[in-house]
């Protein structure tokens, strides 16, 4: 069995952490296991192919039970198009589809499977009518996805069969939003935990900050707890993982609690900052508890290792797909490094316009915008912040990324024009 969480931070004392875990885009890359040098989806607002194979799909015809709870968007509008969750491999779905709309944490309806679930609590929710500083008044959409999210183990453990699972809990928060407008105003919080809540000289967007994750954190020990009471825990693997590096929106600034630590960069940033978080996975009596690894690991690594975990043949897998299976390092053993970890980014944040790539190979770290800049190169083991191009002392590591980058590069037409061709 398979569950998996995307969302900020928890702390969990079961199982592997990777200090490695590269990522971006992630709900798609994970969702098809192709990196964005040739994905479908590159920027916010396009949707999956009609005919595009997801790894819900593949697990599902393995014999999975299926669902979705949060965040899809990877969808069009309408909600019998062969981009709709359940027409992409999930049985059950409950959230949103719209990116915008995702970022309302009071929505006055979400979607359940094909219909329209109404929540007459938040018709008119704002700050004024959902209270402060508790919003009681009020339905908060991660209570929802939680709640959805133990009543289905709930249910998978009242079935006499053997039938696994594949459980995808998309969670937004911390991201920046509203309450009852798609707007990223602040960061929303349903009451301001007590350790924060007398912390006067903090902003306030700061301490919604802080007490949604704690708050968050609790959420998902509750879906953990759950796996342990409908007795689901030992044949179950958890991954738990960031969707990109930390935010600076809503008001919240990234640097408050030094979010990238040693790290250059944040959210949408080309460099480690924007897109290398923690991973975090529990996989009882096969992964020993408390122990880090430093494998390089990538969203779209989640297809091929969710397959190995169920036992289906790589034969079985799409064409095409990018990555390899983390199984033998969680099994304890050891892998080779991939040879390159790619990314493209629309509007990195480095005050550039266009578009941007990077690859990650050893402890090197190219960076390169729009073709048309010199590449950047940065020797991660001794200058983890990339504050040092040495681009200029390393000439052979700078012609293998310019490989690397053009090899991993598929045009095609995003960032609202069509980047041209190094080739």
């Amino acid at each position: 069995m398979v569950g998996y969480f995307p969302s900020p931070a928890i702390v969990v004392h079961h199982g592997r952490s990777s200090s490695q875990y590269i990522h971006t885009v992630p709900l798609l890359l994970q969702m098809t296991g192709r990196h964005t040098g040739h994905c479908t989806v590159r920027q916010n607002g396009q949707v999956l192919n009609d005919s595009e194979i997801t790894i819900a799909s593949v697990l599902k015809q393995a014999g999975y039970r299926t669902a979705i709870f949060g965040k899809w968007g990877l969808a069009s509008m309408n909600p019998s198009s062969l981009t709709w969750p359940t027409a992409k491999g999930f049985d059950q779905f409950f959230g949103y589809n719209d990116q915008a709309n995702a970022h309302n944490y009071y929505p006055y309806w979400m979607w359940q499977n094909q219909e329209k679930m109404y929540f007459a609590e938040n018709e008119k929710a704002s700050y004024a009518n959902c209270g402060y500083p508790y919003t009681e008044h009020c339905i908060w959409a991660q209570e929802l996805f939680i709640n959805q999210s133990i009543q289905f183990l709930q249910n998978v453990s009242k079935l006499d069969d053997s039938q696994p699972f594949y459980l995808f809990l998309s969670l937004t928060t911390p991201h920046a939003g509203d309450i009852g407008h798609d707007f990223e105003t602040g960061v929303p919080s349903p009451y301001e935990t007590p350790q924060y809540a007398n912390q006067s000289t903090w902003p306030k967007v700061e301490r919604d900050f802080a007490s949604v994750i704690t708050i968050s954190d609790d959420q998902i020990g509750k879906v953990l707890k759950a796996l342990d009471t409908y007795g689901l825990s030992n044949n179950t693997v958890v991954f738990y993982a960031s969707d990109n590096g930390a935010h600076s929106e809503g008001g919240h600034n990234y640097k408050f609690f030094d979010s990238s630590g040693p790290l250059r960069g944040y959210k949408r940033s080309l460099h480690e900052g924007g897109v290398r978080t923690p991973l975090l996975i529990r996989w009882p009596e096969v992964t020993k508890g408390g122990t880090v690894s430093n494998q390089q690991w990538a969203f779209w690594d989640f297809f091929k290792t969710a397959a190995d975990i169920a036992g289906i043949p790589a034969s079985s897998l799409p064409p095409g797909i990018d990555g390899y299976s983390l199984v033998p390092t969680l099994q304890g053993g050891t892998q080779d490094q991939p040879r390159y970890i790619y990314h493209e980014y629309c509007f990195p944040n480095e005050d550039r316009t266009g578009w941007g790539q990077a690859v990650r190979f050893q402890d090197w770290k190219a960076v390169r915008y729009d073709f048309r800049n010199e590449v950047e190169l940065y020797d991660l083991k001794e200058d983890i912040g990339e504050e040092k191009d040495v681009s200029q002392s390393y000439p052979e590591e700078v012609r293998l990324a310019i490989e690397f980058m053009d090899v991993a590069h598929e045009p095609g037409p995003y960032c609202g024009y069509l980047p041209p061709n190094p080739n």
